[in-house]
């Protein structure tokens, strides 16, 4: 609902309406990554100096190593970074009143699915969340 300049709530427009979705899904897509990122900073931030020192590079077959090159692919090298900016470009869209394609929704629900039957429990599942209001938008948006 919006307020005109009366003070009356009128219906938000149709194209506000649809994006809506694509909004939190975006907004959800960010918190998923920055969430992911806080904890693996939690549990892998030891790892941290050592990355920025060349470990990665210069510690082949040193003792310690896989444990670090697991904590670097489970943080930085992770799909965060790509989950934040497409949530950061869904929220764009949705301020354009544009919903993201549909196979944006369905290749994340797909990739989601996968990751939980992979690992459960995992924090895969939370990627439903967001690929379901893209899916749903995208659907609402075509009909």
């Amino acid at each position: 609902m919006e307020h005109d300049v009366s003070g009356t709530i009128t219906a938000l427009p149709a194209a506000a309406r649809s994006t809506r979705l694509t909004r939190w899904g975006g907004l959800t897509c960010v918190a998923i990554g920055l969430g992911h990122s806080v904890i693996g900073l939690a549990v892998a931030g030891r790892h941290w100096p050592g990355w920025i020192t060349g470990d990665l590079w210069w510690g082949i077959g040193s003792p310690g190593m896989l444990e670090s090159k697991l904590a670097f692919w489970s943080v930085p090298g992770s799909f965060v970074v790509p989950l934040i900016l497409l949530g950061l470009m869904a929220v764009g869209r949705a301020r354009e009143g544009r919903a993201l394609p549909g196979y944006v929704g369905w290749t994340m629900l797909t990739w989601a699915a996968f990751g939980a039957y992979i690992g459960f429990p995992t924090g895969f599942l939370l990627v439903l969340v967001p690929a379901t209001l893209f899916i749903l938008d995208g659907r609402r948006r075509a009909d």
